[in-house]
């Protein structure tokens, strides 16, 4: 005898799809974000970039 069982959707399954879904717009999101922004970013790093304050030092020790 073929024993015949429905296929249906598990609790878990349908959460994992949930938050995959979420994550998923999370992170396309996050990209937006940093894509858009990252000129910006590069730019005030290069400004902020840390400099000596004497090139050349009296002090030899």
């Amino acid at each position: 005898m073929i024993s015949k069982y429905k296929k249906y959707f598990s609790f878990f399954g349908i959460l994992a799809a949930t938050v995959d879904r979420k994550m998923q717009s999370f992170y396309c999101s996050m990209d937006s974000i940093i894509s858009n922004n990252l000129p910006k970013i590069i730019k005030l790093l290069l400004s902020k970039v840390l400099k000596p304050i004497k090139l050349y030092s009296t002090n030899n020790i």
